[in-house]
């Protein structure tokens, strides 16, 4: 079960490994202070609007509008196909949006490239978000 499942109903949700929080942990610390001069904020496991039951991607980055500007979901390799998939029902809501996926056990960044419709890897190109300095893997691993 990936992330970007909705939790309704009583309890909670699976928790993410160590390793997974960990990547959250260091990619909200290591963006914080650029994302901050740009007015943007990235939240952990927030959903994409203000509605409690919609989806909830393991890191977004929200304008000053909470509009999502970057989606980025972490898992693991066994589920990556699985979460590359439910990210194409964010993509219509938010066309705008950067969309990742970090496949941590084998290193590997995907990227949505919305031009051709296609997910790219980090194996093929270094990938970069419009809103960051550096190549994204510089902030998740």
């Amino acid at each position: 079960m990936g992330l970007l499942d909705n939790y309704t109903g009583i309890g909670m949700s699976p928790r993410p490994k160590w390793k997974h929080q960990g990547i959250i942990r260091r990619a909200i610390v290591e963006t914080n202070e650029e994302l901050d001069n740009q007015g943007l904020i990235m939240l952990s496991e927030a959903t994409v609007t203000d509605n409690w039951d919609d989806l909830a991607p393991d890191l977004v980055v929200f304008n000053a509008c909470n509009v999502p500007v970057t989606i980025i979901e972490i898992t693991t390799h066994k589920e990556c196909s699985e979460i590359i998939k439910k990210c194409y029902d964010l993509i219509p809501r938010f066309p705008d949006a950067e969309y990742f996926v970090y496949n941590y056990e084998k290193d590997i960044l995907y990227a949505f490239d919305e031009e051709n419709d296609e997910w790219v890897t980090s194996n093929e190109f270094i990938i970069r978000s419009n809103y960051l300095s550096k190549p994204l893997l510089d902030y998740l691993r």
